[in-house]
């Protein structure tokens, strides 16, 4: 039977699977990665790191299935996106890639929107650390010898689909802030800012074929020369196809290493602090990525229980210890992107006192994080006009039943979690399936996926209590922002 290679590639890992085109997967893989960074704004990844971590998977794969990697037609790969890879003329790497937690281009956004002709322009409400063009800016005026070498500006996963394929192109979903700066002749924002390098390469959808594994390949990726290989999209929209959340009146929660939340709407809408972005074939994304989610909790759990246990027991261990005190959180150890996008804002506890119990800053971490996803889900329907009947969700926060529940209980909506952990490879098969026209469009070639998920109503009682936590927890936004900013100043003065 015919076969895909699916990846996704996140931020501290490289999934990899080979999966029958019907659902069944026969194999998976996982190979770590790491950023390099400081404690305050650089984040940096070596591309040749994933490729290397690619070829590694591949290898893996091919020990585990009965005759190695045979009969495979797609290869489909997602990356995590916000993250520009600098490629010279012969597709090679000039520098590492500056990755979605960085925010070194603060002070050159900063200095841009001091000029009146980019202050005016309409897509200006969109610049800040994390947009695309901020980095290219950051670089050209930081790293002048790695900008005068780049000729093309792409993805991580656009980068190994190139080592993959020798043909370089990316998709419209996750250049999409990059292609809208670069629109408008001398009118676009990319020129009025100083770049008029035409650094993206060709532009593909999800399904298309960027071309075929290269027969020169060595190791395991030598066995899978010829096949298709998809241009694929990001993560966070792969995996939300991987849940079936790319139909209108859903939403969904990608709760990673950071939080992505959003709904799907027929109505091209605009919210303060939420991103819009066209997502396929008349529907849109309301939403946006945070920094902080599934994250938040393993620093949380780790800090309060550091011995060698594993993670879920210690976490069952602390939820046990707690009291019936209300406690409130503001999570943001690594500033914040949707809705906030505010880089120098800092995590706050609320109430604390000492009968409080280590289980208290679990549930209240579990619970600042929901309300963060409450805030861009109310801010999300009422641009829309419209509500969002159910909420899909998945990634490593979703492991956990009781943080499961308490979203359904915050966000007064069904919560349906994939019972399936890889649900980017998921989204990769579906890309896959369409590619090869087995589905007309990408809602129903996930359909055409075999698997399970588990509902969680909300509870009316404990969605009153959050009523009222979530009220001080809007009320004391405004209190936070201002310390968070006073206290960052203090960190970055110079010491006497």
């Amino acid at each position: 039977m015919s076969r895909a290679l699916l990846l996704d590639l996140g931020g501290s890992s490289l999934k990899a699977g080979v999966y029958e085109l019907n659902g069944k997967p026969l194999a998976i893989e996982r190979v770590p990665n790491a950023f390099v960074e400081d404690e305050v704004d650089k984040a940096e990844q070596d591309p040749e790191v994933w490729w290397k971590a690619l070829e590694t998977a591949a290898d893996g794969l091919d020990k585990q299935i009965p005759g190695g990697l045979t009969d495979i037609e797609a290869v489909a790969i997602c990356g995590f996106t916000r993250t520009q890879v600098f490629l010279n003329g012969e597709g090679e790497p000039v520098r590492p890639a500056i990755t979605f937690r960085d925010s070194r281009a603060h002070g050159t956004i900063e200095d841009l929107l001091m000029r009146p002709a980019v202050q005016s322009h309409p897509l200006a409400r969109h610049l800040n650390a994390f947009h695309p063009l901020a980095r290219l800016l950051w670089l050209k005026h930081n790293d002048e010898v790695a900008w005068n070498k780049t000729q093309s500006v792409v993805e991580p996963k656009d980068y190994l689909n190139f080592k993959l394929t020798g043909s370089l192109a990316c998709d419209p979903i996750s250049q999409f802030w990059l292609l809208s700066a670069m629109e408008g002749g001398n009118s676009a924002l990319a020129v009025l800012a100083g770049i008029d390098k035409a650094v993206l390469p060709d532009i593909l959808r999800p399904h298309e074929v960027v071309g075929a594994v290269l027969s020169n390949i060595p190791g395991a990726l030598s066995k899978i020369a010829g096949a298709k290989v998809f241009c694929g999209s990001n993560d966070t929209w792969t995996a939300a196809a991987g849940i079936g959340a790319l139909k209108c009146s859903r939403g969904y929660c990608i709760s990673g290493s950071s939080e992505v939340f959003g709904i799907i709407s027929d109505t091209k809408a605009e919210a303060s602090g939420l991103i819009t972005i066209p997502w396929g074939d008349a529907i849109w994304q309301l939403g946006g990525p945070g920094l902080n989610g599934a994250n938040v909790l393993t620093w949380m759990v780790n800090n309060l229980m550091p011995d060698e246990r594993p993670f879920d027991e210690r976490l069952a261990i602390l939820l046990s210890r707690q009291s019936e005190l209300p406690l409130l959180f503001h999570p943001y150890l690594h500033g914040e992107r949707t809705p906030l996008w505010d880089r120098d804002i800092r995590a706050c506890f609320m109430g604390l006192m000492a009968a409080h119990k280590p289980g208290d800053l679990v549930r209240g971490t579990m619970e600042g994080v929901s309300f963060v996803n409450r805030m861009v889900l109310e801010r999300a329907e009422a641009a829309a006009g419209a509500k969002a009947q159910e909420i899909r969700l998945a990634g490593g926060g979703a492991r956990n039943a009781y943080w499961n529940q308490i979203r359904a209980d915050i966000l007064k909506r069904p919560v349906i979690v994939s019972d399936t952990e890889e649900v980017g490879l998921l989204g990769c098969l579906a890309v896959a399936r369409l590619g090869l026209a087995l589905a007309p469009n990408i809602a129903d070639a996930a359909d055409g996926i075999s698997a399970p998920f588990l509902r969680y109503e909300p509870r009316q009682a404990e969605s009153r209590i959050y009523d009222d936590l979530y009220a001080i927890f809007q009320d004391t936004l405004k209190a936070v922002e201002n310390a968070s900013h006073r206290l960052t100043a203090l960190a970055r003065a110079p010491r006497l």
